[in-house]
């Protein structure tokens, strides 16, 4: 049977990016993946209390693909419930081949995405941009586009400044993993290794699923600077 190829609809990010449990101590290794999708089954069916078939419209797949995402998604939060687990919500929906370069097969309809940018393109270093497109996106379509001076260089400016702008996802080239993990830990989902060219086609390709990701590791021009990190 071939694989789906439709995309996921997931109304909005989440307001976090994961869980962690009191009383103990955890690793990355004790942390369990919780997918977009799965989020968005308990946010509609445990927290909307909407029935299943109306969930899976909303959602863009069938009831049983929809019974499927609910049930692993209370297995893995019964999991990090009993065996004290951090739980980490993540776009990487990559369960689909076609979808593998995209990392994901998931649409989230309303988000307020920043770019850093420079000049109407995409800015290849996260923390050295000049300035930071925002764009905000309601029911899949793009409702308005601001640009903003982007914060003097230094260490975790650009993730709190993106946060103070209301940003629920950056989509930028390169950045270090601490740039990251303050990022996530604003509840800012990262999509990082995007293409460096104009920010109307970068969104487009971002809306429309069909974005290819390079590297986003920051490398010989973040070596010797802990604060280009960001």
């Amino acid at each position: 049977m071939p694989r789906p190829k439709q995309s996921r609809i997931i109304s909005s990010s989440p307001v976090v990016s994961g869980f962690r449990p009191y009383g103990r101590c955890c690793h990355r290794k004790d942390s369990i993946q919780l997918r977009y999708d799965e989020y968005e089954s308990i946010r509609l069916i445990d927290y909307e209390g909407q029935l299943q078939d109306v969930a899976a419209k909303q959602m863009n797949v069938s009831r049983p693909t929809l019974t499927r995402i609910y049930a692993e998604a209370r297995k893995k939060i019964a999991v990090a419930l009993v065996e004290g687990k951090k739980i980490v919500i993540s776009n990487d929906n990559i369960e689909f081949e076609d979808y593998q370069q995209q990392k994901s097969n998931i649409q989230v309809m309303n988000q307020k995405i920043a770019i850093p940018t420079s000049e109407g393109k995409l800015w290849q270093h996260f923390g050295k941009a000049p300035e930071v497109t925002f764009v905000t996106v309601e029911d899949g379509q793009v409702k308005e586009t601001v640009v903003l001076k982007a914060p003097e260089h230094e260490h975790g400016a650009m993730p709190r400044f993106i946060a103070a702008q209301g940003g629920t996802d950056v989509l930028c080239g390169g950045l270090g993993q601490g740039a990251v993990t303050m990022l996530n830990d604003l509840g800012i989902q990262v999509h990082g290794g995007a293409p460096t060219i104009a920010v109307e086609e970068v969104l487009s390709q971002y809306l429309g699923g069909t974005i290819v990701y390079g590297d986003s590791s920051c490398h010989h021009h973040c070596e010797g600077h802990h604060h280009d990190h960001e």
